[in-house]
């Protein structure tokens, strides 16, 4: 694993560098992996911006790891009518300032460019838009791939046309960016992987009996699958933890909790929090007996730590990287 830190870490040639791709909707996948991006290049000495569309509440994460006093932390582009005239009324336009005077753009995220997340190539496009007409240099980070729609393979032109390289988290769609691109190319492990230094340093143990579990509204036809799970640990007297990965509005998964907890009416059924002690939260997975997880997220840090996991593959991102951590790590 050491030799993957040291031999992949990118040297950013500019010093101005613009991170695009949290939206921080309490998602932890997203913080961990901005995250690293700014250790990266606080590590470069590099003046660092970063996108959110809730920055102060990326900011409150991101302190418990790094000093964040010399990061600008800034409000997102406007991508619609209603998202534009909320921008006008906040006067967050001040913040295209910052897009006009940095020297570079990484923009990343999970489904940075896929067709199998609707809008993607045209959502990513308008967070970037300064870009093309000031000639800002760009990376694009993870999970992208060739579209086949007609809109969306001219705005993907467009968009690498000012791209200096694509890093890929998994290795599939390395070989056709190469031929519909033809320039850098490569696989980059998800920097999440990076942004604790020693996951298996959290070895405070417990004398709870206890499983970890996660539920995603686009994964809710596994949920009689954990409930089933769930009886069965509950009757042998353990403690059953839920993490609500991503707690924020659209895609949360605290809601959830309440639905199962309808249905087991247990005590010892309870939620375990991850974003006001994040070290606290790797305590208590550490020792669980047994992980059951259908967000990606999850399932990817039990990994890196070694823990017994099931995961519920709901999009193909999963399986993707469940090979990826079988030849990387």
């Amino acid at each position: 694993m050491q030799q993957l830190k040291d031999s992949t870490i990118p040297y950013i040639k500019w010093n101005k560098v613009l991170l695009v791709g949290s939206r921080s909707f309490d998602n932890m996948w997203d913080e961990l992996i901005v995250l690293w991006n700014i250790k990266l290049l606080q590590n470069q000495w590099k003046e660092i911006f970063v996108v959110s569309q809730n920055p102060d509440n990326l900011r409150d994460f991101i302190s418990q790891f790094v000093d964040v006093s010399k990061i600008t932390f800034i409000k997102e582009l406007p991508w619609w009518i209603r998202s534009f005239f909320r921008a006008i009324k906040n006067w967050e336009y001040k913040n295209l300032k910052y897009f006009f005077g940095i020297d570079t753009i990484i923009l990343w995220w999970w489904e940075i460019f896929t067709e199998e997340m609707k809008s993607s190539y045209y959502y990513r496009f308008n967070s970037i838009w300064p870009a093309f007409f000031f000639r800002k240099k760009l990376i694009i980070m993870w999970w992208v791939q060739v579209p086949k729609k007609w809109f969306n393979r001219l705005l993907f032109k467009y968009t690498t046309h000012y791209t200096k390289a694509i890093l890929c988290r998994d290795f599939e769609e390395i070989e056709p960016l190469s031929e519909f691109w033809a320039k850098n190319v490569s696989f980059f492990m998800d920097t999440s992987y990076f942004a604790i230094d020693d996951w298996k340093k959290y070895k405070h143990k417990s004398d709870e009996k206890y499983i970890v579990i996660n539920l995603t509204t686009r994964g809710l036809n596994f949920m009689d699958d954990l409930i089933k799970v769930c009886k069965d640990y509950l009757s042998r007297w353990y403690k059953v933890y839920f993490v609500p990965v991503c707690s924020g509005k659209g895609d949360g998964d605290a809601y959830l909790y309440d639905k199962m907890q309808n249905i087991l009416k247990s005590d010892k059924f309870e939620m375990l929090y991850w974003r006001d002690d994040f070290e606290n939260f790797l305590n208590v997975l550490w020792w669980a007996e047994k992980i059951f997880s259908v967000r990606l997220h999850l399932f990817l840090i039990s990994e890196f730590i070694g823990l017994d996991t099931t995961v519920y593959p709901y999009q193909k991102k999963i399986i993707k990287m469940q090979k990826v951590i079988d030849r990387v790590l």
